[in-house]
């Protein structure tokens, strides 16, 4: 069975009451993301169509509509060791309401984990819904460099403290490298078996050029 395209999946109601669980008020963990995701997404379900990988197209879209929901909330406050735990319990419920079946569902949480930093992806739609959430890192690197700055202000932001522009590269080479140290083993534009796919290359490109910046840029928000 080929794969459903991730667009015969969407759902207008389920789309608007996952937006009311996130922050326009947050630079890049906002509805905004969920979007790009989406659009990133269709093209890895495409990609896997192509290459004859079977994926539930449906649980990648539950997942990544949910995978940043609350992410403005205190989690550990909320009784929840990580941000996507949180955002998996948001979602639950919702989906319940909407029919979602239990096997669904569990796959569905599944793949919201998959987001976390150290997730060890094993399912094919944990897979794509990481690939999805990281193809950013991917872009051009105007695209790439707006959302490395809208970063930059979440985290001042969330945790009340400005960093310095030199701050800011050492932390984006620490997460990008750990990054890139792992293969998302879907398709062949993520994975090469030699960490250096085209997703890798991408990367490793825009980070240089991040840390080539001699000071911070001007990008509008």
């Amino acid at each position: 069975m080929s794969p459903q395209a991730l667009s015969a999946v969407r759902n207008t109601q389920l789309e608007a009451e996952a937006r009311a669980l996130y922050s326009s008020s947050l630079p890049y963990h906002n509805f905004d993301h969920i979007q790009d995701t989406l659009e990133s997404a269709e093209k890895v379900v495409e990609r896997c169509r192509e290459e004859h990988i079977r994926i539930d197209a449906e649980v990648v879209y539950f997942a990544l509509l949910f995978h940043d929901a609350g992410y403005q909330d205190d989690h550990l406050a909320r009784g929840f060791a990580t941000k996507e735990r949180y955002s998996a319990a948001l979602a639950e419920p919702i989906l319940r309401r909407h029919g979602v079946s239990q096997a669904q569902l569990d796959k569905t949480v599944a793949a919201i984990l998959a987001t976390e930093r150290d997730a060890v992806c094993v399912s094919a739609e944990q897979k794509a819904v990481r690939a999805a959430d990281l193809s950013g890192l991917a872009a051009d690197y105007p695209r790439f460099l707006h959302s490395s700055m809208c970063l930059k202000r979440e985290h001042e932001l969330l945790f009340q403290r400005t960093l310095s522009w030199a701050e800011w590269q050492t932390s984006s080479a620490e997460v990008l490298g750990h990054y890139l140290t792992q293969e998302i083993r879907l398709t062949s534009y993520f994975h090469d078996g030699r960490g250096e796919s085209l997703f890798h290359k991408a990367v490793r490109s825009n980070l240089a050029r991040l840390l080539a910046e001699p000071s911070e840029p001007t990008v509008s928000h």
